[in-house]
């Protein structure tokens, strides 16, 4: 499941609408996996803030996850248009301090 927000608050209106998916191919970087899906709503714009040049201006996807044996993670999805640039976002934000990795879609 995507999350939705109807908000006016940038930080959270970069989460993207509940009908949007990643499609096939697209190379993410994922800056967060959380248990519920507030919480991955709550923590994409909190990562926002503390990286805000790096993160500020970047939509993420909240993507629920069924892992065996340990339930359901909502993780926040940042599509990036090349491994390149999925590559360079990651290396910038863990530079900084922060945690991610890349993935295909």
């Amino acid at each position: 499941a995507i999350i939705e927000t109807q908000s006016v608050n940038p930080s959270i209106a970069a989460i993207q609408n509940r009908n949007r998916t990643i499609p096939a191919g697209t190379y993410v970087v994922q800056v967060t996996s959380q248990r519920s899906e507030e919480a991955a709503r709550n923590a994409y714009p909190g990562l926002q803030r503390k990286y805000a040049g790096i993160l500020g201006n970047r939509s993420a996807v909240i993507v629920a996850a069924d892992i065996q044996d340990r339930g359901t993670f909502y993780r926040a999805r940042i599509p990036m248009s090349s491994r390149d640039d999925a590559l360079n976002l990651c290396e910038s934000l863990q530079a900084a301090g922060g945690d991610c990795f890349v993935r295909r879609n």
